[in-house]
């Protein structure tokens, strides 16, 4: 291809190099000219046009874009028209994509024209997602480059794309002493949401002793009822292939193809089988066995982890042997989550006295109270926010961290005086989390615990928070437990959490705080019984100050 400024009268025929407006209307780049556009450029005094004209044996973009789109003709996806030199490539239904990574490099080293991309390998994708794009970058390219490619691919497919079949699915969760009902029933809620994205049902439940016999029997039973899947979360984590879960698989006649994963979080994540009775032999899948996953314990947060990406590999059946499963270290080092059984953050941190501060977010603009600071409107005496924070110093949280930014110089000056640290958020008017990710980021390292609170609750006592602090300190695990007051099944404020969640805490963004991180981790929280209104007493409008400000004065709280 050529690409220079050509005299008019040689532009017929030939492709405009870049956009031209006139008064005629604008030609597009790439317009084939013909000779009554250029007579209309010629009225208005062009005499050259920079255009592309192609050599002998070049292909114009769209024509060679088609021609390969046939060539990597895999199933189970759609390529749209040509246009521009390029064709998108979109799944059809819910399943993952898979490639020689090899040979697609081979594909873009014939012709730097020639450029096909694809998300990542194994990647799961909704239907009509975009899964490939091919993109001819010139508006002509060689043949020789196009029969090059084509002869790469003969009789190989430079990608696929696996659908992902249905499934009925068991969950077995054992039980150790002294662990609630709550926990069961949010890992339940949280593995049936997952299954249900992939598009599988849970059909069986069931709790019982962390007991190798026990739960052999338990799989047994949904052996015997036909469940093509059957996944244990243990009470305790699988620490090695002679702890109870695997060693219940080989007495209910199975065998554990693999323990660990080199996925984290998922690391602790066992994979093993068992023979379908006879009746069961034929499935969906025309396979033999049932499959047995012990799930790693961080699997009892919705947050992608190794379960999620050895599902997709199950539904799409493809096996998982150990170069399979040996694979998923590229690229297995997913986000940082906090309810797995040991997080980075943790396990790098010697132990340490529990230390327990506070934050108490003071930075917001009151935009529903119109021109008024509610934080700095008077209750019997006192700026709102001092009552919020004297709350918090009597409850002996320290350090003490309180987060300004709208009217700070005010904020500050009505918090005089009181053992506080102010720090302040240029970002506030980008919503709460902001301000949270700001206060949990000054931090001393051996914080372990914090109470985060809010400045437009002056209700809340320090009976109230020091009953939420023993609480949570009481708990073995309580640097990866949230704990937060509740009232008739309620959630109010504050909220206490570990050191595990800090590292989520500080990535929040919008104006949710933390309400997000309390969805995602519902086997973590630590529910306290409190009959205190306060916890759910803001003020928000001009119409709760003034009621909340009667009350105060009428001895009410």
């Amino acid at each position: 291809m050529k690409l220079a400024r050509f005299p008019l009268d040689d532009c017929e025929g030939l492709l405009l190099a870049h956009r031209h407006t006139s008064s005629h209307g604008t030609l597009s780049k790439g317009t084939l000219l013909d000779r009554a556009m250029l007579e209309r450029l010629r009225a208005e005094g062009i005499s050259s046009l920079v255009c592309a004209k192609p050599d002998l044996d070049d292909v114009h973009e769209d024509v060679a874009a088609e021609r390969l789109a046939k060539a990597l003709s895999p199933s189970a996806v759609d390529f749209t028209r040509a246009a521009t030199g390029r064709v998108n490539i979109r799944t059809q239904q819910r399943g993952i994509i898979r490639y020689d990574r090899d040979l697609i490099r081979q594909l873009n080293e014939v012709d730097e024209a020639i450029t096909f991309a694809l998300v990542q390998h194994n990647q799961f994708l909704e239907s009509g997602q975009m899964a490939a794009t091919l993109k001819i970058i010139p508006f002509f390219v060689a043949e020789a480059s196009i029969l090059a490619i084509e002869n790469l691919l003969f009789e190989r497919k430079a990608f696929a794309f696996y659908g992902l079949r249905e499934a009925s699915v068991g969950l077995i969760q054992t039980r150790l002493p002294g662990q609630k009902d709550r926990l069961f029933k949010a890992t339940e809620t949280v593995t049936r949401t997952r299954l249900n994205q992939l598009g599988c049902d849970l059909v069986e439940c069931s709790i019982c002793a962390h007991d190798r016999e026990v739960v052999a029997a338990e799989i047994s039973i949904m052996v015997a009822a036909g469940v093509e899947m059957i996944l244990i979360c243990g009470g305790s984590a699988i620490i090695d292939r002679q702890d109870e879960v695997p060693q219940a698989v080989i007495l209910a006649g199975g065998q554990i193809d693999q323990f660990g994963l080199a996925v984290d979080p998922g690391n602790l994540l066992m994979v093993a089988k068992i023979a379908k009775p006879t009746r069961f032999a034929e499935n969906v899948a025309g396979q033999g066995h049932h499959h047995v996953i012990g799930m790693p314990g961080c699997a009892r947060s919705p947050k992608l982890n190794g379960l999620d990406w050895v599902l997709q590999l199950v539904l799409a059946d493809i096996p998982l042997s150990r170069h399979e499963l040996a694979e998923m270290a590229a690229g297995g080092l997913l986000m940082e989550i906090a309810s797995r059984p040991m997080p980075r953050a943790l396990a790098t941190i010697p132990p340490s006295e529990d230390k327990m501060a506070g934050i108490l977010l003071a930075a917001g603009q009151s935009r529903r109270m119109g021109s008024v600071n509610k934080l700095l409107a008077p209750i019997a005496g006192k700026p709102l926010i001092r009552h919020a924070a004297e709350a918090m110093v009597a409850a002996a949280l320290s350090p003490l961290i309180i987060v300004i930014g709208h009217e700070a110089d005010k904020v500050a000056a009505a918090l005089k005086g009181l053992p506080v640290t102010l720090v302040f958020n240029p970002d506030h008017a980008r919503g709460q989390a902001a301000s949270v990710g700001v206060g949990v980021g000054v931090l001393d390292a051996d914080v372990t615990d914090v109470v985060i609170a809010l400045g437009d609750m002056p209700l809340v006592s320090p009976e109230v928070l020091e009953l939420l602090v023993q609480n949570h300190l009481q708990l073995d695990d309580h640097q990866r437990c949230i704990t937060l007051p509740t009232k008739a099944g309620k959630r109010g404020n504050p909220v206490l959490w570990g050191r595990a969640f800090f590292p989520e805490l500080s990535a929040l963004t919008g104006d949710s705080g933390g309400r997000q991180l309390l969805d995602d981790h519902l086997a973590a929280q630590n529910l306290v019984n409190c009959d205190d209104p306060a916890i759910f007493q803001d003020v928000d409008t001009a119409e709760a100050l003034a009621a909340m400000t009667r009350d105060v004065e009428k001895g009410q709280h």
